[in-house]
């Protein structure tokens, strides 16, 4: 194929040129005054996170604010030679204030290491101290501090998403923000090809206890990927500190067993961390399918499926991570990531079909084999410098990602005994990209309150999917034929090529204000080479973005956002590749569909106090246009094809809740609820639906004596509207008990998974004038696991490199 890239890779080099050469302008200005320190624990010497730090005038007015990084270090450039204080203070510690004086002969000032006191409640005989709030608010973000819930121990990362705000993740796996699945999720920042090919699979490849934090970013500014119409999730995972630390969990339970270790060590200039996931669960599920098909107006047919699912999924995964650093000015990263697992889909079907009396016609078994073995590796390579100016930052990234799977299904057709049918279905697909990336960060002034923020981007994707097809006839049920007219190889390329800038503005008054703009092309090529057919696009979208955010006094802010997304159709969309393995529900890819375009607006209230009582409120609008969704048709023997068209749009308004309140000492209450308005409309298909819907969790956990802490959470979601039907309500909750063994250090963990009820069930209705299909799934997730997991050195922390974040894709794959 004829690259049509090329050309636009001058423009990045242009980008990179003109950084370089503004920074060798920058770097020369004087040094500004600045102080600097680190705050740590009196008694265990450990750095205090997120403590606050205030510079005070004489007269003891405040004139700066800062807050304490993961290390405990501050640094502030807001202040002029003079006499001041500087007041630290954190929940749970005593308040401490240190007169100072800065001479204009000696700009930097140094504070050392200052201790903070512990400030010890004793009520009923239970320790209180200062602790990190397990939700925290951020300009456009909801951040959800997974390390201090107990109850994703032993877990996976779907277990952590399941429990942060405004997500869910329903008993398929699938995960949604506010209703909507597309959306991004990153890993430290970073495109992760795993999360690209299935979420599901991929959250599931992830211990929940390499998990830090977890970044739920509702309004992204342009210097995200304009893909995810919902938002973008960034899941940030711990890192190491000090010179050698590491954890390791072993995990047991009737559904998944799991070993997961993970090292760090820190030596001067480098960091390096290893992770290594090796996990094997169990995936059942039983669904019952019945349809009835009408012809003009009256009842025509019907057909009842019913289809058991019991599928032991074993995979592995493991991350390195490297860091090195000469200087306080540059920093050097690598890290590569690889997985390798299987994921069946094994089945049997029992299918009846009968007239419009009810009389059956016919009715036969399928037995379906399938084998699912995927691979893949992320390479990136990073790059950065930060100049004299405080704030002033240049990244240079690249990455490359390489996957490969191999689905293939065996389908085996029987009446009653007696072999009639067989189908193969051999496919295999190979993903192969390019990113490149550079981003610069120009604070027009010392104090780093007002900044200029530009960037380029530019992503090479290949994928090749090779699809053979073998069927049987009526008369030799045992033989397979070739069937030309379904195999195929579909080649696909798709290269992106983006640019954007944003300015900061941060007033001492409390106000704020980002506003930026991202404009992206994309250059689609596609042949179906034995078909003979090919087709060629280009789509260009300008996305802005705006943030308003204004601080009423240290509790309480206000923000105001609009947002535009995009999200691309990813290859499972476009491949038109027939999936046959259930011959009454049929998949098929759509290679026409074009990206569809998302405006948002977000009004959002954050109240958070240091007696650890945080409640945040979001008033949300959204418009999806060209909206990308699956469509059902029907043929005359009953079979329903499902395909991907741009044949809709949607909106979407309502309001999230989220809430920390602390009860007693010990005892903290989170709570997220959510309540929408939906609204579908297809002009072509003359279809319109509409309805509310709403959800609510509750995560309660309890300190006890004796290093005991107990857990509860329970996540309850009401009936959901579709373009075409609706999905039913569902429930889902989990019990935890935590024993630590400080002087070991080493924790037990024993979580249950709705302990009074073998599965979660769901039903899904799917109609139009011309049927109604009523699906009814349960999935098993009676579970009980018990996880042991033992650390050594210190304790671990979140990473801070610079990664690339390819969200420009829209999740698609089926079951995903």
């Amino acid at each position: 194929m004829k690259n049509p890239y090329t050309g636009k890779l001058y423009t990045l080099l242009l980008f990179i040129n003109l950084f370089i050469n503004t920074n060798a302008v920058f770097a020369q200005n004087p040094s500004p005054f600045q102080i600097r320190g680190v705050v740590t624990d009196s008694s265990s010497k450990k750095a205090i996170e997120f403590a606050t730090i205030s510079i005070l005038d004489s007269d003891k007015k405040v004139i700066a604010l800062t807050y304490t990084d993961e290390s405990g270090i501050f640094k502030s450039t807001d202040i002029t030679a003079g006499s001041f204080f500087l007041n630290l203070s954190f929940v749970g510690y005593r308040q401490k204030l240190i007169p100072f004086t800065i001479k204009p002969n000696t700009p930097n000032f140094e504070f050392g290491a200052i201790q903070l006191t512990s400030e010890v409640n004793q009520l009923n005989a239970v320790t209180v101290t200062g602790s990190r709030q397990l939700v925290e608010q951020q300009p456009g973000m909801l951040i959800y501090n997974a390390e201090k819930d107990i109850s994703n121990q032993g877990g996976t990362a779907a277990d952590v998403l399941r429990k942060a705000p405004i997500l869910n993740v329903d008993a398929s796996g699938k995960v949604t923000m506010r209703g909507n699945s597309n959306l991004r999720i990153l890993i430290n920042g970073k495109y992760s090809g795993q999360m690209a090919r299935s979420p599901g699979d991929a959250l599931n490849m992830m211990p929940a206890n390499s998990i830090k934090s977890v970044e739920v970013i509702t309004s992204p500014s342009a210097r995200y990927d304009a893909e995810g119409a919902a938002g973008v999730i960034n899941i940030i995972t711990k890192k190491g500190n000090q010179s050698t630390s590491g954890t390791i969990e072993v995990v047991g339970g009737n559904l998944e067993q799991a070993i997961n270790p993970r090292i760090a060590i820190n030596r001067d200039k480098w960091n390096m961390t290893s992770t290594l996931h090796l996990h094997r669960f169990r995936d059942r599920e039983i669904s019952d399918l019945d349809r009835i098909t009408y012809e003009n107006g009256a009842r025509s047919g019907s057909i009842l499926q019913h289809v058991v699912k019991d599928n032991a999924k074993p995979h592995s995964s493991g991350d390195l991570q490297l860091e090195y650093s000469p200087d306080s000015a540059n920093l050097f990263n690598f890290s590569v990531n690889g997985w390798l697992g299987s994921w069946p889909q094994n089945s049997e079907q029992f299918n009846q079909r009968f007239n419009a009396d009810g009389i059956l016609l016919s009715k036969y078994h399928q037995r379906v084999t399938t084998k699912a073995p995927n691979r893949g590796i992320d390479l990136n390579l990073g790059y950065t410098r930060k100049f004299r100016k405080p704030g002033e930052e240049l990244y240079i990234m690249a990455q490359h990602n390489s996957a490969s799977e191999d689905y293939n299904y065996n389908a085996f057709q029987r009446d009653d005994e007696t072999l009639t049918y067989r189908e193969r279905n051999d496919n295999r697909t190979e993903n192969r990209e390019w990113t490149f990336q550079t981003d610069y960060i120009m604070p027009f002034s010392y104090s780093s309150k007002h900044a200029l923020e530009l960037g380029a981007k530019a992503i090479l994707r290949n994928v090749s999917s090779t699809y053979d097809v073998a069927a049987s006839d009526g008369y030799q049920p045992e033989l397979l034929q070739p069937v030309p007219a379904r195999s195929d190889v579909f080649d696909y390329r798709q290269d992106v090529t983006a640019a954007y800038t944003q300015l900061k503005f941060k007033w001492s008054s409390g106000w704020a204000i980002h506003a930026g703009a991202r404009v992206e092309g994309t250059f689609l090529e596609g042949n179906q080479l034995r078909l003979g057919t090919h087709f060629t696009n280009t789509f260009w979208n300008f996305v802005p973005s705006a943030t308003v955010f204004k601080r009423l006094n240290p509790n309480n802010n206000l923000t105001l956002s609009y947002t535009k997304r995009i999200s691309r159709p990813s290859i499972w969309d476009l491949n038109p590749n027939r999936d046959s393995q259930d011959p009454q529900n049929i998949f098929i890819g759509n290679p026409d569909l074009r990206p569809e375009e998302v405006n948002q607006v977000e009004f959002t209230y954050a109240l958070q106090t240091d007696a650890e009582f945080f409640f945040n409120a979001s008033l949300f609008g959204r418009r999806t246009n060209n909206s990308i969704e699956s469509i059902v048709t029907i043929d005359n023997a009953g079979a329903a094809t499902t395909t991907k068209q741009n044949l809709a749009s949607n909106e979407q308004y309502g309001i999230n809740f989220s809430t920390a309140i602390p009860i007693l000492p010990g005892w903290k209450i989170n709570s997220n609820a959510n309540v929408r308005h939906a609204r579908f409309s297809s002009g072509a298909l003359n279809i319109k639906n509409d309805g509310m819907a709403w959800g609510v969790n509750v995560n309660s956990s309890w300190k006890l004596r004796n290093n005991f802490s107990v857990q509860f959470y329970g996540d309850y979601n009401a009936k959901e509207v579709t373009l075409q039907g609706y999905q039913s309500s569902w429930f889902y909750y989990s019990f935890s008990a935590k024993k630590e063994i400080p002087s070991k250090k080493l924790s037990i963990t024993l979580t249950t998974v709705s302990p009074f009820s073998s599965y979660i069930s769901q039903q899904e209705v799917v109609r139009s004038n011309d049927f109604t299909s009523t699906f009814r799934n349960q999935y098993l997730q009676r579970s009980v696991r018990l996880s042991l997991n033992w650390e050594f050195g210190n304790m671990l922390g979140g990473g801070k490199s610079r990664k690339i974040n390819n969200d420009d894709l829209k999740n698609a794959k089926p079951n995903g």
